[in-house]
């Protein structure tokens, strides 16, 4: 992420340590973040230099996230260079995968619009398959997971072009 991006985060739990990250590694200059996450616009609202976008749409209390189609004319203003996508399931047929179908829909609306998809999924992930998917594996630019990614799915996912970041574990604030 530079200075100058436009960059989308979800709702889910790793985008918010990014949207942590990201408010604790500089000042920013210039860097656009869209979110469906109350969490994430609370996280990043007042930070110097970060302009946030919230989507329209319905809040969803459980996961304190915004849904449905009313997000999706964002989309067709703003240029979105890059995507950090969580998931409940990752796999190399059914790509990434949530159990809600609304959650789903504002994702495939963000991969949609964004010039590079990056996936945010721990090794819980790998290999399980939730009811809806949203983005198939061809799509992702990367995958950022922990060092405890199975390493035959993590040797696929390379053969398949994309490149897979290992991280060691680090723990949430």
């Amino acid at each position: 992420v530079r200075a100058g991006d436009s960059i989308l985060l979800e709702v889910r739990t790793k985008a918010l340590y990014m949207a942590r990250y990201l408010k604790d590694r500089e000042t920013w200059h210039q860097l656009t973040v869209v979110t469906n996450s109350i969490r994430i616009a609370l996280e990043l609202a007042g930070h110097p230099g970060i302009t946030v976008l919230l989507l329209g749409g319905r809040v969803r209390r459980e996961a304190l996230s915004v849904v449905g189609p009313l997000g999706d004319g964002v989309f067709r203003r703003v240029n979105v260079h890059k995507a950090f996508l969580g998931a409940l399931g990752m796999s190399m047929d059914a790509g990434l995968t949530d159990a809600m179908e609304e959650e789903a829909q504002i994702k495939r609306a963000m991969v949609a619009a964004a010039r590079e998809v990056y996936a945010l999924v721990d090794h819980t992930k790998w290999g399980r398959v939730a009811a809806a998917t949203f983005c198939h594996i061809d799509r992702l630019t990367a995958v950022i997971t922990d060092t405890e990614a199975p390493p035959s799915l993590v040797t696929a996912l390379r053969e398949a072009g994309i490149a897979v970041s290992l991280v060691g574990a680090r723990s949430p604030r």
